[in-house]
């Protein structure tokens, strides 16, 4: 997806070492999704969300969405990636910082057709990618126990 340029790109800090975040949000296997397996998705819209799949590649079911979600991990680079909709990719990357992590999140437009439409549903992603990013790490903050924050 690199090659795409981005809808709109989000980074945050984590003050824990890269590799324990890294690892907490790319640990992801078959089954319940919680505090321990797709933390990313816990507390999402679906309480129950369980994924299926594996090792790298994940489907769920997800109330009010047909289709449900598609989730990416390469745990050797940190990333994680989710699809949804008909036109949605985020991606999620651990980096080196010099506080700890650095996470970078972007928003691809993955439509294969009608691709001319995603900027009128895609209205104002950035601003709710940026809210679902902090939430995220206000959950990281409290699981960590360290500070978490959008640059």
């Amino acid at each position: 997806m690199a090659a795409k340029k981005p809808l709109c790109t989000v980074n945050a800090v984590v003050e824990a070492p890269c590799g324990l975040v890294a690892a907490l949000l790319t640990t992801v296997s078959a089954g319940p999704v919680g505090p321990h397996n797709g933390f990313f998705l816990a507390h999402g819209p679906d309480p129950d969300l369980r994924l299926r799949g594996g090792p790298n590649e994940f489907w769920a079911a997800i109330a009010g969405n047909p289709n449900g979600i598609r989730v990416e991990v390469d745990r050797a680079q940190a990333m994680l990636a989710v699809e949804g909709k008909w036109w949605f990719r985020a991606e999620c990357r651990v980096l080196p910082h010099p506080k700890g992590a650095r996470m970078t999140q972007q928003v691809f437009n993955i439509a294969t057709s009608a691709r001319w439409m995603v900027p009128m549903v895609a209205r104002g992603v950035e601003g709710k990618q940026r809210g679902s990013m902090q939430r995220l790490l206000d959950r990281i903050s409290g699981h960590l126990g360290c500070p978490a924050y959008l640059e």
